[in-house]
């Protein structure tokens, strides 16, 4: 951890408990709520930047660790191009360098391609490393690196699913398994062994295709602006796509789209029918018995009965996820002892807990209303999501040319399948 990550941590970790003195006030009066609103501000932009400084921290040393090839070999090859086995190793060696980042951002500005970039055209003999049959170019490994970090940190799916990587889209059929009805047995001398099959499945991850819609951006803009193109383009598309795409994982309906891991009807995980369902009893239980709010969450009955409802063999690796709203409401409260519910991190790798366990925002989950389905709980690495391939890039350098523009897009094909109901449990409000 850096030293610049330690010293945010320990402020965040000052106004957090500060907070936590707030509510631990008799009354929560409304200066002391404008106080706990300002630090909660403040601590989430201070655990913004820690995230950002640790990503960039991590993926730098990743970069450090792929050694750069200055130039190729001969190897007997006439006309000096590597051997055929070789090319892949020195495209991503040369995508990789700082001197081809720079390239590509002077490409982007002009519209003419950089030499660095045509040199390695020559490698690739414009197959499977190229971007786009117009004036196309290809994307530095760091382009991509940010842009699938920018996808994770739009889409809270992606930052707590398993994730795969294929190099075609070819349908992959993922087997399942359901032994958890089914136990050994007992044998007295001589008795015959009974036979008891698991029941055996599969889901199929295709590849649907999500883009970003096209950006359009004048040569006015990419010629003289201050700003790093790369950035802006990275920030345009990973946002769009992460919140299409985390949308998909979470109530897709299967159609040219993932299956989600939450039907996108009624909110069962993986339309298994509700046996995962803990019926919200709100604040018309434990804490205030005469209340009839139901479209609230009760800290004992309802995030307990989520815990309680999981099978203990998921609870280990398992997390609660709601929207920002939801999380924001859970973090001012207490337990049945007093105790705070949140619990914040100041060590690097273990994140924020509620009730003890982690817990991931997704702005796709339904906000706390009657009949919402509103917190999901349960072990998030029995949902797996297909990548094919990185995302992709194209450039239209002339088609918008008439207006001085020029256009950007770019594509992720995807899909995700939930491979284990029984791993999750929701959390539903009643109707009235």
């Amino acid at each position: 951890m850096s030293q610049k990550s330690i010293e945010l941590r320990t402020q965040r970790a000052a106004l957090v408990q500060e907070m936590h003195d707030l509510t631990e006030k008799t009354e929560f009066k409304a200066e002391a709520k404008s106080r706990w609103d300002s630090l909660d501000a403040q601590q989430k932009e201070l655990e913004t930047r820690i995230n950002a400084i640790e990503a960039s921290d991590k993926l730098a040393e990743e970069m450090a660790k792929t050694p750069h090839i200055e130039r190729s070999q001969p190897n007997g090859n006439p006309g000096g191009l590597p051997q055929r086995e070789d090319r892949a190793k020195v495209v991503a060696d040369k995508r990789n360098s700082p001197e081809y980042a720079a390239a590509f951002e002077q490409t982007i500005r002009t519209g003419r391609i950089a030499p660095a970039l045509q040199e390695l055209r020559t490698y690739t003999g414009l197959s499977e490393f190229t971007n786009g049959p117009d004036g196309d170019y290809l994307v530095p490994i760091g382009f991509q690196k940010e842009l699938e970090i920018k996808l994770k940190a739009y889409g809270g799916m992606r930052q707590v699913c398993r994730t795969i990587t294929t190099s075609t889209g070819n349908t992959v059929n993922w087997p399942t398994m359901d032994d958890t009805s089914n136990t050994g047995e007992w044998l007295s001398e001589a008795s015959g062994v009974a036979q008891v099959n698991p029941t055996f499945g599969q889901v199929q991850l295709t590849s649907n295709v999500c883009d970003s819609k096209q950006v359009l951006v004048s040569l006015q803009l990419l010629q003289d602006s201050a700003f790093d193109v790369q950035s802006l383009l990275v920030d345009a598309f990973g946002i769009r796509i992460g919140r299409k795409i985390n949308n998909g994982y979470t109530v897709g309906n299967g159609s040219g789209q993932p299956v989600g891991i939450l039907d996108p009807t009624n909110g069962v995980p993986g339309y298994n029918g509700g046996s995962q369902i803990v019926t919200a009893v709100g604040a018309n239980s434990t804490n205030n018995p005469g209340s009839t709010d139901l479209n609230s969450i009760n800290i004992v009955d309802d995030l307990e009965g989520l815990i309680a409802k999981l099978d203990p063999a998921y609870r280990p690796n398992a997390k609660f996820m709601a929207n920002q709203a939801t999380l924001d409401n859970l973090r001012k409260q207490k337990d049945g002892f007093g105790r705070p519910l949140w619990d914040v991190s100041v060590s690097t790798g273990v994140p924020d807990s509620i009730f003890g366990y982690g817990y991931q925002w997704n702005q796709d989950m339904a906000t706390v209303a009657a009949s919402a389905y509103s917190v999901l709980f349960g072990d998030f690495s029995h949902y797996v999501i297909r990548d094919v391939g990185p995302a992709t890039f194209f450039v239209f350098q002339e088609t918008y040319m008439a207006n001085l523009q020029r256009g950007y897009i770019s594509f992720l094909r995807t899909d995700g399948q939930l491979l284990q109901p029984s791993a999750f449990t929701v959390l539903h409000h009643p109707a009235s």
